[in-house]
């Protein structure tokens, strides 16, 4: 949980809150005054923390619009430390540190991931009763689900911002290696190296309707469904990396029987292709992985295991962010546009790590169309 390092460089006044370019702080404000005014309270205030700040980012409001200029000095005020081990929603009652504002102050934290925490302080004249206490848990969930969809949209951004530069950056490269792919065709004789050359040929026109599909995708959101058997599209992904598993001599055993779901089968392919590549990446030389899945009645299970090093708790909290990678050269875009994908199609994508070792990615999806 993000909360200030050191009290040395805090300031004397608390600033105003930044949540990104993708968060209005006059709508944050007005809303956190009409959750006052509708559970009575004598105010509160929003106190955000961000990775590597000493001093955190704070909104404040008033039912006595008179008192709209004091603040809750919260940095000082405040044993963070203290209370960062509250559960999410939690409303807690925040220890008496001989606050500026002389109410009993409460707390809840609204949201906390590794790149932003989040709580909700109200104070009021008496101690809050069960209605007010009910009444800042709700307000501190829809806060979340707000900070949760808003992310969503600038991690949607972001991905396809990084898509279009790749696309650029590769679309010389790959026009070059097509043309040296013809070029071996009229000089290559035996059959079998023909053979090579005409797979080498496949993978890079693959490779650029890839690329074209993944940047000229208006939204994640867009999907053209059709009923789809997830078995083929898994053995189609096993089949185009089985040179990079016989070289390290992997197991692998996959689920034979037919899962038929109602998916944009190019974009599930995507995904499928991420978690496998990841899996084989980081197994060991004559290791095993496993692609195994579950039909229930409303939706369909997944999942992927391998017996590498598993997951660090650093790897647990930011998987699926952007830019955050831990596999050589890896760009740190995969995952996140699996988890998009997987969103998109109304499903979860999520990861844990194996008790006798190894990582597992499961995602579920809907069956219905």
């Amino acid at each position: 949980m993000l909360t200030p390092t050191s009290d040395a460089s805090l300031q004397s006044s608390p600033r105003q809150i930044d949540l990104g370019d993708n968060f209005d702080q006059t709508d944050l404000l007005n809303s956190l005054k009409q959750f006052i005014n509708q559970f009575s309270l004598a105010g509160g205030c929003l106190v955000c923390f961000y990775p590597g700040q000493t001093s955190p980012y704070q909104i404040t409001a008033w039912r006595d619009s008179s008192l709209d200029g004091t603040f809750l000095q919260s940095e000082h005020e405040i044993d963070w430390h203290h209370i960062s081990t509250t559960q999410l929603f939690e409303v807690f009652s925040v220890p008496d540190r001989s606050f500026s504002i002389p109410f009993p102050i409460y707390g809840c934290l609204c949201q906390d991931i590794p790149t932003f925490s989040c709580y909700l302080l109200c104070w009021h004249e008496t101690d809050l009763s069960e209605h007010q206490r009910y009444g800042m848990a709700l307000y501190a969930q829809s806060l979340n689900q707000q900070f949760v969809t808003r992310s969503r949209a600038s991690e949607t951004t972001s991905i396809e911002a990084a898509l279009q530069r790749t696309r650029h950056q590769l679309r010389t490269p790959l026009s070059l290696i097509s043309l040296y792919v013809d070029l071996l065709k009229t000089t290559v004789s035996s059959p079998k190296s023909q053979e090579w050359v005409e797979n080498l040929q496949v993978t890079v026109e693959q490779m650029n309707t890839s690329l074209q599909q993944l940047t000229e995708l208006a939204s994640f959101s867009e999907n053209r469904s059709e009923r789809c058997n997830l078995c083929e599209l898994v053995q189609q992904c096993l089949q185009e990396m089985q040179p990079w598993i016989e070289e390290k001599q992997l197991t692998v055993v996959c689920d034979a029987q037919p899962l038929w779901v109602w998916v944009d089968s190019w974009k599930i392919k995507q995904v499928l292709q991420n978690l496998l590549s990841n899996a084989i990446s980081f197994s060991p030389v004559r290791g095993e992985l496993s692609c195994q899945w579950q039909v229930f009645q409303t939706e369909a299970l997944v999942k992927i295991r391998d017996c590498g090093p598993g997951l660090s708790a650093e790897d647990l909290q930011s998987w699926g962010i952007p830019f955050y990678s831990r596999r050589s050269g890896g760009t740190g875009l995969g995952l996140a546009i699996a988890k998009q994908i997987i969103l998109a199609h109304q499903g979860s994508l999520w990861a844990d790590n194996l008790p006798g070792g190894g990582a597992q990615f499961c995602f579920a999806l809907p069956r219905g169309s």
